[in-house]
């Protein structure tokens, strides 16, 4: 009787069912089959110890009942999809697969995430419940509980056990390096290291080295081998930090990382193997980027396969009670000086702020009122507000069921022209009217300002 580890491969592509059977036979005791009844029939009379199967069977996704079924029968289930269907992958993660692959994939991935799954190691996962309660000291990770950030850290959950590469996007400052540490912190690798690289901040020439690192004599001042970030986080995750700032030769260069798994030295010759999770970050619209020829469509691609969006702070306003209380405790800490106390109706200023720099922005803002408190409450005068942030903040379009429809619209019309940093052909084409018709009203706002202090 064969000791193998049987695997039920399911898949409605002749092509897809004889490739995997012949890769994996050598390994396993592998059963493939084209038809959702047969999987099932299958199911019932052989003992299985993971399921391998495409999400669009038979033309739709009834693979997902089969994720479905293995869940109840408690047996493993890795999932196929192709790129655009990532949700559905992320869908059938949430309903209980262990892990999922994206088309095409390499023998090594798969050959990895079948070690992972059939090893048993999805015991060792952390829960987003777990993690919080986990979490403890004044550097724990505050991500907010606002509706926004719980969809966000919802997906976050569902795929930080598996090796898919994520892309994290937003606005600067938003908090997508807390997103990535969360993680990390969430997945199998929480033991490796996490390794950051801001690519925008390093040169162009140094940022390949600093990547892969050296050999002695590679260049100029390089006196000995230095190991990059690929090799310092093997085991764990890399941060890409900005990644869309990345040039073009560099580009090609990870994509081969990513699709091959190795890498050599700047000036060395021998490959290494690396096993590194890859999380990018952006704060472009890197499909713009793509169209524009400043970045590798192939690579996008590759890093795009599960795309998570961190909201702004103006869209989730709930998030900075928890925020600045936190952030409060921390600067007190670290600052050497008591924890001074935050009225409510200071929180309520805070709150109503657009803060366009987001979660970086009240960081810093608080950091310094903690430090220039003159007593044990903070005042308005600590936060040292800038007076354009104050405007913008009364212009926010707050609306009362007494208000004219005049009044709201010049509220709303404020409101947008501050968003836009006073750029008035963007407001304006974001209200919907003409350049000219924007003008014309802030002169008609202008004349009444003049009329009533006159």
């Amino acid at each position: 009787m064969s000791d193998k580890r049987r695997l039920l491969v399911v898949d409605d592509e002749r092509v897809m069912t004889d490739f995997l059977g012949d890769m994996l036979s050598e390994r396993y005791d592998v059963s493939t089959t084209a038809s959702l009844r047969t999987a099932r029939d299958l199911m019932g009379t052989r003992d299985f110890d993971l399921v391998i199967t495409d999400l669009q069977l038979e033309k739709d996704d009834s693979g997902m009942s089969l994720v479905d079924e293995c869940r109840e029968r408690g047996l493993p289930v890795v999932v196929m999809t192709a790129y655009a269907s990532v949700d559905r992958a992320v869908e059938a993660m949430k309903r209980g697969a262990v892990d999922f692959l994206t088309k095409p994939f390499g023998g090594q991935e798969m050959e990895a995430v079948l070690r992972t799954a059939l090893d048993g190691r999805r015991s060792g996962r952390r829960g987003l419940a777990e993690f919080s309660r986990l979490q403890t000291g004044p550097r724990r990770l505050v991500l907010g509980r606002s509706e926004a950030m719980r969809r966000v850290m919802e997906m976050v959950e569902a795929v930080a056990t598996t090796r898919a590469t994520v892309m994290l996007t937003g606005e600067s400052g938003t908090g997508k390096e807390m997103v990535a540490a969360a993680l990390h912190a969430m997945s199998r690798r929480a033991g490796g290291p996490f390794i950051k690289v801001n690519c925008a901040a390093i040169t162009d020439t140094l940022l390949e080295s600093t990547l892969f690192g050296h050999e002695k004599g590679a260049f100029t001042g390089a006196i000995k081998r230095t190991a990059g970030k690929f090799e310092l986080a093997n085991g764990g995750t890399l941060l890409l930090d900005e990644i869309s700032e990345m040039k073009q030769e560099l580009q090609s260069k990870l994509l081969r990382v990513l699709q091959e798994r190795e890498f050599e030295l700047v000036g060395g010759t021998t490959t290494l193997p690396v096993d590194v999770r890859i999380v990018a970050t952006s704060n472009r619209n890197i499909k713009e980027e793509v169209r524009k020829g400043n970045f590798r469509e192939d690579l996008y691609f590759r890093l795009n396969v599960v795309p998570v969006h961190v909201p702004p702070l103006r869209e989730r306003r709930e998030d900075i009670p928890d925020l600045t209380a936190h952030f409060i405790r921390l600067s007190a800490i670290e600052n050497g000086v008591p924890e001074p106390q935050l009225p409510p109706a200071l929180l309520a200023e805070l709150m109503r702020l657009p803060w366009p720099g987001n979660v970086r922005q009240l960081q810093n803002t608080v950091e310094r009122a903690v430090v220039l408190a003159r007593g044990e409450q903070l005042a308005l005068d600590d936060f040292l507000l800038e007076e354009e942030v104050l405007r913008a903040a009364d212009a926010a379009p707050s609306f009362d069921q007494d208000m004219t429809l005049k009044e709201m619209e010049k509220r709303m019309i404020l409101a947008t022209l501050s968003r836009f940093r006073e750029n008035r052909t963007q407001a304006a084409r974001h209200l919907g009217i003409s350049v000219r018709t924007l003008r014309n009203k802030l002169n008609l706002y202008r004349q009444q300002s003049r009329s009533a202090t006159a």
